[in-house]
């Protein structure tokens, strides 16, 4: 089965019009997309109209687009979780579409018996928008915060809720207690993780400074199960700093196929069965 993986296009049409076109070259059969899928920033640049706009965005663009890919490629899936800029992505799902899948904290089984587990949240960061973000666990630390941040008020609402990022973070669950609640598969060795934030401490999560970025807890939970594959995104800038978009943490394979904005779609293909030997990424031949 052909895939092709990408992440963090923050609404920006130029990726999604290269999305459409790798979906037709690649003759991938499912497309699966790991999160900061909206439009991060309004024209306005006021967090009140973030919502708003993230749902003129999906309106007007990502669900008439979704159609299209159906419509003249080979893809008969879209697979989707949020990232921490997305807040409106509930919207997404206001109304069935055939073949676009919330994969957010849910698992689907391919017709290959594969099977696909979602995860989208965050250790910390320091931006505002706090709804897919929790503590990774109960001692990592986190940057400083912005406060007042913002959650959304109503699951399909509009409105921002103002918070203190310190009192709201260490009221949830963490990503640790999250992760063993997850769907199991069946087989691991056919489990494909697809997580929004990277794994702590490897070449997928570095940031500027040669500081880790990703999640405590996921490379846990990566090195203790040992699943098939691991998607990831958030940390856009780690593939150039490290010298590689893939790692192996044991018998895992780990992906973020990065994404500067540089008007080149960063991207991966491969072959699920054939994973190892079809790997390829859009622009990148670092290893």
């Amino acid at each position: 089965m052909n895939c092709l993986y990408t992440s963090d296009l923050h609404g920006e049409i130029y990726l999604y019009e290269q999305l459409l076109k790798l979906a037709q070259s690649s003759s991938a059969e499912i497309i699966l997309l790991g999160g900061d899928l909206l439009p991060s920033f309004p024209p306005t640049k006021r967090y009140e109209d973030m919502i708003p706009n993230q749902k003129t965005f999906i309106d007007q663009f990502l669900l008439p687009l979704f159609k299209r890919i159906k419509e003249t490629t080979d893809v008969k899936h879209l697979f989707l979780i949020p990232g921490n800029w997305d807040l409106g992505y509930p919207y997404l799902f206001k109304e069935p579409v055939e073949g676009i899948i919330d994969l957010n904290q849910k698992i689907y089984q391919l017709r290959n018996g594969y099977e696909i587990i979602g995860y989208p949240f965050v250790p910390p960061t320091p931006f505002r928008p706090k709804g897919y973000e929790k503590m990774d666990d109960s001692e990592s630390p986190w940057p400083p915060q912005k406060n007042p941040s913002y959650i959304r008020s109503s699951e399909l609402g509009n409105e921002l809720t103002a918070i203190d990022p310190y009192l709201y973070l260490r009221s949830r669950e963490t990503i640790q207690e999250d992760l063993v609640r997850l769907p199991k598969p069946v087989s691991l060795k056919r489990a494909i993780y697809l997580t929004h934030s990277p794994p702590y401490g490897t070449r997928l999560d570095q940031i500027q400074g040669g500081k880790s970025a990703g999640s405590r807890a996921i490379k846990t939970f990566i090195e203790s199960y040992q699943p098939l594959l691991n998607l990831n995104g958030h940390i856009h800038e780690s593939p150039q700093l490290s010298g590689s978009y893939f790692e192996w943490i044991g018998e895992t394979l780990a992906i973020n196929p990065g994404q500067l904005i540089s008007k080149r779609l960063h991207a991966v293909t491969f072959e699920i069965e054939g994973l190892k030997e079809t790997l390829k990424h859009s622009i990148l031949s670092i290893s």
